[in-house]
């Protein structure tokens, strides 16, 4: 199982940040050094607009199928301690904890 990283997971954003702040700035300049007539421009702005939402909304629905299979998988520990707990075991297997289990004295 792969463990979340967050120093990459902020890198990551970090560059899409860069990435989105450098394309707005590109298509700043190109709108104001190329001839275009109203019209075209805003065209092209509602072009890039789409895009960009469209691109947000892609990443917020990655995000939220990640959030939602970690939440099952959080869910499913739950229940297995759940069970274990009013089955009457006293201690929980140290493999199955996701911590690794304390070592017993």
């Amino acid at each position: 199982m792969n463990r979340w990283d967050d120093r990459e997971s902020t890198g990551s954003g970090m560059f899409l940040l860069g990435a989105v702040a450098g394309a707005m700035v590109g298509a700043g300049v190109a709108l104001l050094m190329a001839p275009k007539s109203g019209a075209e421009v805003r065209q092209d702005l509602s072009e890039g607009y789409n895009s960009m939402r469209d691109t947000a909304s892609k990443r917020y629905r990655d995000l939220a199928d990640r959030a939602n299979a970690k939440l099952g998988d959080l869910e499913k520990q739950v229940n297995q301690y759940a069970s274990r707990a009013t089955s009457g075991s006293s201690s929980p297997d140290a493999s199955d904890s996701p911590m690794g289990g304390f070592p017993q004295a």
